[in-house]
């Protein structure tokens, strides 16, 4: 054992070097020294929790036991705190928490010692010293000549040493009959003997003199004294004798009465010293007595022995104050030890039988000690930091700075508590047991500093004083009923700790185990106990898995658990008040409960005379209350003393039925028999007790019983009334008062004693009888709800299936919607001024943000095997082949022209263009080309005539009057002679005297409609180009995603609201005073998210982010023109598809390509031509901020692009319609909580509806409001209309361009496209994607571009709708026949010989294999076969047309209306939507949509003459252009698979040993903190660094997913996302067992993928919800 001895003299060393007078220990001397103090703890504690060295420190080296004892004596009493009163002091907290550490660890090593000095029983005494004398053995051979380290003691005269045990030890064991093991006794004694010592030490107790006796020459410290007290335990002879024996008075030790103690030198310095300090050592003590190795005998304890209650005077306000009594709590420890192993759980029938009497039980464990001596000294000091901790709560120690706040809120914690407040609780009820009632009550009532308490004077002595009286009410009711060490089981008190955790809010299993004491966390019954507690609830979406408080185990809540804090007592009752619908105060009465037998004697606290006075001086203070001061019994002091008179009541109640004497003081119980004795009072006459529960019981019944909570489930009056009663059950002498006090109360409670036992007979027949009518009036409601379910289903089911069909007229439908529209637009208001009453026009709050979720959703997921992918991370926005040149131009782009041919070129455009144009329009043409390209000098204007022919007055009746012409050719090709009437129309519709074609026509219109002025702010990059680089041919300078229209670096832009509206005006000002405060740098709210410079914003009301406004116009343009003899026209909503005779069931695919020839034959018509006027329409002012905002996300750093007039801004908006539209079908392919798809029509509608329906109904009015003013828009889609019906009609077209008319149209694109090739303009990218192979482009976008070329009256009319959308299928049957044949390698033979469509498309492929290439999948299921696996990639693009029609069709609803009939969803669906996951599902929704559109089988399609030739010309004229250009790019069909992030291993450690070590590819080390990308698969790092910049999280954000990022960080389990230059946490993906985060790997548990939680972050992205969810902004 040196090494023991060798740490106890290094801390011993380190605290006498710190130790002041008395021989404590100084905090700010020791401070230097902590970590090295804690160092020598520690191994302290190592060395001894090995089992076997406690034992033998218990039986074998008692000496170092006593040098462990000086030690604590050091410590004991240490960092005392003193109460200033004077001026505010700011001490340094940074050593506050020293002393506490250091205490935590000395108490693990007093636990182990216990344990040690337990842990041998009194049977097993005979193997145990087999180790010691083997251990013995083996020490004198190689220590046979040391000495002792601590303590100095040598072999020869050491009285505890090794060598002269032998003897003392066989006596022990020789004494069968001692009920404790003898290690436990010795212990028990040395350190009440050390307590002792210190007391004489402890200046605040006064002069020892006074309470002490003289003993005889020796020192205490000699353990002969405990073999006297173990020979009277043999002999049967019990000194010690309980209060509740039968001698009036306790007598201990008689021979030593009458000796008399001397107090120790008061500068002494050494620590440890004790109250036996001889008188004969001249100078001081010896040296020798103070270290124990006096041989003489002493006759024991004496302050701990007196038997009178001594009276002690100290103010715990006034004088100092330590919260650190390590000896106490030591003594705490051996006696709930000792109480445990007799009375808990393992407590053997050996060890009862022992005690012959229970009250006995600590008369022998304390042998040496008087009951009053030892519970008036030993309870001083817990109670004094009781009192502290209540003085600091209420605010008399606010001076002393942050120390005591911290010290109190340590103290209580859970992680102090139990080796603190627990045990100082503990150690009050066991002085409780053995002290007088009265005089204990009275000594609480005195250190709380309330001895005037009971004067009954009711002006209040301080401020402070109600929290001081509730606080020691509070103390008294645990003392009488706390059972954590005394009468509770171990699963009982983890019960009850649960319940106590659990009542403040539902927690994770972690969060419990954290929650509870370190020996209740350990116990092998946590789970079964917790299950029985709480029930589970697994983790969904951004919740852990949670354990709630059943409902039956409310009733357990214990409102004076010792470590409630303000907030969570009151957080609790609200819980309680929400789950049992009655408040806790009334119901949750502390109760008396089952208690060990030797402490049975707190009862009497509850039951003494001076608790009744305490309570009645509330309750007086309570109904006598000056209206003119403060109350001295306020709400909480009153209900708090109500509890402690119920608990009172509840011990008499106990004690009467069982028998027992133990409360009686002759032969009444004090607190009943006293209850009815009356006081005299100067003012308000004599009262009793029972007399004040009577006026307050009336005074709250007046006030009904309003005084403490707000709902009205509190009764302060009935739980007064129960009290009453209560003292009438048992008193019969109360109810004689009670009729003098109350006759009607009194006569009330006599009949309801009487009739009792009938009305609990009857009340359970009576609640059988309620329970079972509210059980069939619930299953009547049930039944009556699922009949209007059902009945609702079906009629949404119906009108859903036939979303096409519509028996009313499209006239009467557009009118009742305008209606709605205008009706629900007038209940919008501002929600910055909020005034219902302003005519100001009103503006929706939007989000644009870009998105690159299309390109991902094509790719498909990344998988953390494989990693990263290659390339760049940037793909074109619908990644579709790109041709480096149209098919209509004849120049040769890669080669240069000179100047000379560049002036003959735009000589022969201005010639050409000269026969057929307008002299202001060929003026306006040449002024064009001269300020683009100034190199030409010499072109001359030729003569023309100028022409005065009348004109239209707008566009707007031009496109009715072709969409008119377009529906009466329609319905004439319907006719006997459609071939005749298709000839008429025809030649009526084009000019056949012109040489130029319409294309020539339509693009010289559109640069003359130009504005003449080139961009004054080119970009520094463009600045530099020369005019020989301006003409480079585009091939050489454009990026791959040039034919492409989007945004710069995204897919799109995808739009969205909160739904909140402002005028402009308003948010203007708003908006002007958030950037005065950004600029001067105040804090504002939202600071931290938004950015200013970008335009952002919060939503004054939501908080939302937003970045602009979208204005709310009528849907004028919504109402589609009749005819003027409609008798032979189908209206569009004249009949449904399927119930049409001519047309049901068959392909509308040559009703389609006519509808598109005979709006291309009108569209370049010289009279439509003509009908144009060149003219430009300014922005309309409350457009104008959206549509720069939209600009400037398209084309960043050009800020007056708009001013060229080509871009236009339909056509912008409409690329914004057609990307929101597409991101909300793949947001809505799977839910929120689930990975697998869902393929329901009602969730694509919700989604839209949830995310941004109604902003794009507003969209789409704005857009149909501009495309139709502005003659540059006109003409722009006019010739969209003729390339994409060149594309579509191919060969069948009539008015095929002669080499002529393509020279002329190509001169005039090389004009356009080269005018300024620094900028991508749209209208050469839309009419790239109309001129080239209609199979090169997703069949949706192109589809969505031709409706928006047309007249608008087409977009709403239904059957060119349909029309159009069997075209596009037919584009969409033919894309994915060529993906299946390139995914699935099949041939013709494996086909079989059917001649159909498949095998034409094979036979084409099997001759360009090449340009198979152009077409992948990365999913087809193979468990489909050829015809589903091509209905299954056409599923997306049948989606999105009824997204997109619903969309038209839908009434302008506003935000937060019910839009349940307008968008399809019902208000009975469940909030995921129930995701499917079989194949058959996904075929049934492919067949309702092929319904709904009236799609024949696909069967019919590919055995169509018509289809099969119009799907070869499509892909000749690819194939054609394929082997010229030889595209490298590749269009993706894919089917309607949900988005996914990276596919993650179910197993964290996995990933975790994949990516933890793997270094950056940049630099080439080892990344910090690793952050893997979940949407391309790269490993980055959110710490910047100089050296690989491309890896951090925000760079790599901007490249791969357009400004948003999603990051696993690999060390910590967390996600994180990223917004710009905005991070944003998110909860781990990962979960435990128990459906917990292990944030940073704390905990080491195991953990695994929780896919219900990966699926909201999945869906929280695919609908761009990072700026709209709350956890995020």
């Amino acid at each position: 054992m040196n090494l023991l001895d060798v740490l106890l003299e290094c801390l011993g060393n380190i605290f006498s070097s710190c130790a002041g007078e008395g021989g404590r220990l100084q905090v700010a001397k020791w401070a230097n020294l902590y970590e090295t103090t804690i160092r020598v703890v520690e191994d302290i504690r190592f060395v001894m929790s090995h089992s076997a060295v406690p034992k033998y420190l218990c039986h074998r080296r008692r000496d170092l036991v006593r040098a462990w004892m000086r030690l604590l004596a050091s410590v004991q009493g240490m960092n005392t705190q003193k109460r200033e009163t004077g001026s505010h002091i700011e001490d340094e907290n940074e050593n506050v928490h020293l002393p506490f550490v250091l205490c935590h660890s000395i108490s693990n090593i007093l636990t182990l010692l216990v344990a040690g000095a337990f842990s041998v029983s009194i049977n097993d005494d005979t193997s145990e010293e087999t180790f010691f004398s083997m251990y013995k053995l083996d020490c004198e051979d190689q220590d046979s000549l040391r000495h002792a380290k601590v303590g100095r003691l040598s072999q020869e005269s050491s009285v505890s040493s090794i060598t002269g045990k032998s003897s003392l030890d066989l006596e022990d064991k020789s004494a069968d009959s001692s009920p404790m093991p003898s290690s436990a006794l010795w212990l028990i004694y040395e350190c009440l003997r050390s307590i002792e010592n210190w007391l004489g030490l402890d200046n605040t107790l006064g002069p020892l003199s006074a309470f002490s006796l003289k003993s005889s020459d020796g020192s205490g410290n000699n353990f002969l004294a405990l073999k006297r007290t173990l020979s009277r335990f043999r002999r049967g002879r019990y000194i010690f004798k309980s209060s509740t024996s039968s001698d009036s008075k306790p007598t201990i030790l008689s021979e030593s009465l009458n000796k008399q103690c001397f107090l120790p030198s008061h500068g002494a310095s050494n620590y440890g010293v004790g109250l036996e300090c001889s008188q004969s050592a001249p100078g001081g003590c010896d040296e020798n007595i103070l270290e124990g190795e006096s041989t003489s005998e002493v006759e024991g304890l004496r302050v701990l022995s007196l038997s009178d209650w001594p009276d002690i005077t100290y103010d715990v306000s006034s004088q100092e104050i330590s919260v650190h009594i390590p000896l106490h709590r030591l003594l705490s420890m051996l006696l709930r030890r000792a109480l445990k192993e007799c009375y808990g759980e393992s407590g053997s029938s050996y060890v009862l039988r022992s005690f012959a009497r229970a009250g006995e039980f600590l008369g022998q464990i304390l042998d040496g000690c008087h009951p009053y001596g030892f519970s008036a000294f030993v309870m001083e000091h817990p109670l004094r930091i009781r009192v502290f901790c209540a003085e600091v709560r209420a605010g008399m120690w606010r001076r002393n700075g942050d120390a005591p706040i911290l010290f109190s809120e340590w103290y209580r914690s859970v992680r102090w508590s139990e080796q603190g407040q627990d045990l100082d609780l503990f150690l009050l009820q066991c002085c409780a047991a053995l002290a007088p009632a009265d005089l204990y009550v009275q000594r609480v009532l005195e250190r709380f500093g309330l001895s005037n308490y009971l004067s009954l004077n009711l002006e209040q002595s301080s401020e402070h004083e109600p929290v001081l009286v509730a606080e020691m009410l509070t103390l008294l009711i645990q003392i009488v009923k706390e059972r954590r060490y005394c009468g509770l089981t171990t699963a009982e008190c983890l019960q009850r700790e649960l319940v106590y955790k659990l009542s403040i809010g539902d927690a994770t299993r972690s969060q419990l185990v954290k929650s509870l004491p370190r020996d209740l966390s350990k116990v092998d019954e946590l789970q079964e106990v917790l299950d029985r507690v709480a029930e589970y609830s697994h983790p969904s979406g951004m919740t852990q898995g949670m354990y709630k408080l059943r409902s039956m185990y409310w009733k357990e809540l214990d409102l004076y658990h010792p470590r409630w804090n303000l907030r969570d007592q009151q957080i609790a009752e609200e819980r309680y008040l929400r789950f049992c619908h009655v408040s806790a105060l009334t119901t949750q009465l502390p109760r008396w409960t089952e208690i060990y037998p030797p402490l049975r004697g707190i009862a009497k606290i509850a039951t003494c005379k001076t608790l009744l006075q305490i309570v009645r001086a509330v309750l007086f203070y309570a109904v006598f209350n000056d209206k003119l001061t403060t109350s001295r019994a306020p709400d909480g002091v009153l209900l708090t003393a109500l509890h402690l008179l119920a608990l009172a009541l509840d011990v008499c109640r106990l004690h009467k039925e069982s028998g027992e004497q133990l409360c009686y003081l002759g032969d009444v119980i004090p607190i009943l028999a006293f209850a009815s004795e009356e006081i005299c009072t100067s003012k308000h006459g004599d009262q009793s007790m029972l007399s004040l529960l009577v006026l307050l019981m009336r005074m709250h019944e007046k006030e009904n019983a309003q005084n403490f909570v707000e709902a009205g489930n509190f009764n302060l009056a009935s739980l007064v009334s129960s009290l009453i009663k209560t003292f009438v059950e048992l008193e019969p002498g109360c109810m004689t008062k009670l009729h003098k006090l109350a006759p009607q109360l009194a006569s009330q409670f006599s009949h309801s004693i009487l009739n009792a036992t009938a009305r609990d007979k009857g009340s359970t027949s009576d609640n059988e009888k309620r329970k079972a009518k509210s059980r069939e009036r619930q299953a009547a409601i049930m039944e009556k709800m699922r009949a209007q379910q059902s009945k609702f289903l079906e009629s949404f089911n119906s009108s859903g299936d036939d979303d096409m069909d519509d028996t009313k007229s499209e006239q009467e439908v557009c009118n009742s919607e305008v209606s709605n529209d205008i009706q629900e637009s007038a209940e919008v208001i501002c929600s910055l001024c909020h005034d219902p009453k302003s005519k100001s026009p009103v503006s929706f709050l939007v989000l644009l943000q870009k998105s690159r979720l299309l390109s991902f959703a094509n790719q498909g997921p990344p998988s953390w095997e494989q990693g990263s992918r290659s390339g760049k991370e940037h793909v074109s926005n619908e990644t579709t082949p790109s041709f480096d040149s149209s098919p209509s131009s004849i120049w040769d782009g890669s080669k240069m022209i000179s100047s000379s041919k560049l002036e003959d070129l735009v000589q022969n455009a201005v010639n050409d263009f000269a026969s057929i144009g307008q002299p202001q329009e060929v003026n306006a043409f040449m002024e064009f080309c001269k300020a683009r390209f100034p190199s030409i000098k010499n072109v001359q204007l030729p003569c023309v005539s100028k022409d005065t022919s009348e004109r239209p007055p707008s566009s707007f009746t031009l496109e009715e009057q072709m969409y008119l012409s377009i529906r009466e050719f329609q319905s004439s090709l319907n006719g006997s002679d459609s071939q005749k009437n298709s000839e008429k129309f025809s030649a009526a519709g084009s000019s056949t005297d012109r040489s130029s074609s319409p294309e020539f026509l339509l693009l010289c219109k559109y640069v003359a409609a130009l504005p003449n002025k080139l961009l004054d702010n080119p970009s520094a990059s463009q600045s530099g180009c020369s005019n020989s680089d301006r003409m480079k041919p585009e091939s050489s300078m454009l990026h791959p995603g040039y034919h492409n229209i989007g945004p710069s670096g995204a897919d799109g832009i995808y739009v969205s609201s909160c739904g909140h509206a402002v005028h402009q005006g308003c948010l203007d000002r708003y908006l002007s005073s958030l950037r005065e405060r950004y600029i001067r740098r105040i804090v504002f709210e939202g600071g931290h998210i938004v950015d200013p410079d970008q335009g952002e914003f919060l939503c004054p009301v939501c908080r939302g982010l937003a970045n602009s406004v979208l204005p709310a116009l009528p849907g004028d343009l919504r109402k589609v023109p009749q005819p003027p003899a409609a008798p032979t026209i189908s209206s569009g909503y004249s009949s449904s598809p399927s119930t049409s005779a001519d047309m049901g069931g068959s392909l509308r695919l040559q009703e389609a390509l006519s509808l598109l020839r005979r709006a291309a034959n009108i569209a370049g018509s010289d009279e439509s031509l003509k009908a144009l006027p060149t003219r430009n329409v300014r922005i309309k002012p409350n457009l104008e901020p959206f549509i720069r905002i939209l600009c400037g996300m398209y084309y960043p750093g050009q800020d007056k692009i708009l001013e060229t007039g080509r871009a236009s801004h339909s056509l912008i908006l409409w690329d914004t319609l057609k990307y929101t539209l597409l991101a909300a079908e793949i947001a809505a392919r799977s839910g929120k909580s689930s990975l697998s798809p869902n393929y329901s029509i009602s969730a694509l509608y919700k989604e839209l509806n949830a995310s941004s329906g109604f902003i794009l109904s507003l969209l789409l009015d704005v857009i149909q409001s501009m495309r139709t003013v502005n003659s540059l828009t006109v003409l722009l889609r006019f010739q969209g209309i003729q390339l994409f019906t060149r594309s579509l009609c191919g060969g069948t077209y009539p008015s095929e361009p002669s080499n002529h008319s393509s020279q002329q149209q190509g001169n005039m694109l090389y004009i356009l496209e080269n005018a300024e090739p620094e900028v991508q303009y749209p209208d050469i990218q839309l009419w790239r994607h109309a001129s080239e192979p209609i199979l090169a482009h997703d069949a949706f976008s192109s589809f969505m571009w031709l409706l928006f070329c047309l007249p608008w009256p087409t977009l709403f009319c239904r059957e060119s709708y349909l029309s159009l959308v069997h075209v596009f299928y037919t584009v969409t049957v033919t894309q994915a026949i060529i993906t299946c044949h390139k995914k699935r390698h099949s041939t013709e033979s494996q086909l079989g010989s059917h001649d159909n469509l498949i095998m034409d498309i094979y036979r084409v492929m099997g001759e360009c294999p090449s340009a198979v290439q152009c077409f992948d999948s990365y999913y087809i299921d193979p468990a489909y076969d050829i015809t589903d696996a091509i209905r299954s990639l056409t599923f997306p693009y049948l989606r999105r047309c009824a997204l997109l029609w619903k969309l038209i069709n839908c009434s302008n609803i506003m935000p937060f209306s019910n839009g349940i009939h307008s968008w399809g969803g019902s208000p009975f669906e469940a909030t995921d939507w129930d995701c499917t996951t079989d194949t058959g599902e996904e075929l049934r929704e492919i067949e309702k949509l092929e319904k709904m559109f009236n799609i024949p089988s696909l069967d019919l399609i590919v055995n169509d003459e018509e289809s099969r030739l119009t799907a070869l010309r499509w892909l000749g004229h690819f194939s054609e252009v394929f082997e010229a250009n030889k595209s490298r790019c590749v269009l993706r069909c894919s089917p309607a698979v949900p988005f996914k992030l990276m596919l993650l291993p179910h197993l964290y450690q996995d990933l975790l040993q994949r990516y933890i070590k793997k270094s950056c590819p940049d630099c080439g080390d080892v990344k910090e903190e690793p952050a893997l990308c979940l949407l391309c698969g790269k490993l980055c790092s959110p710490n910047w660094k100089t050296c690989c910049r491309e890896s951090g999280c925000q760079t790599h954000a901007m490249a791969c997913g357009a400004g948003i990022g999603v990051f696993l960080l690999i060390r910590r389990t967390t996600i994180l996302l990223q917004r710009s230059a905005r991070q944003a946490p998110w909860p781990s993906p990962y979960l435990d067992a128990f459906g917990e985060e292990d944030v940073e790997m704390h905990r080491g548990k195991p953990l695994f993928l929780n896919e219900e939680r990966y699926a909201a972050l999945t869906h929280m992205v695919a609908s761009h919800g990072l700026d709209r969810s709350s956890k995020v902004v």
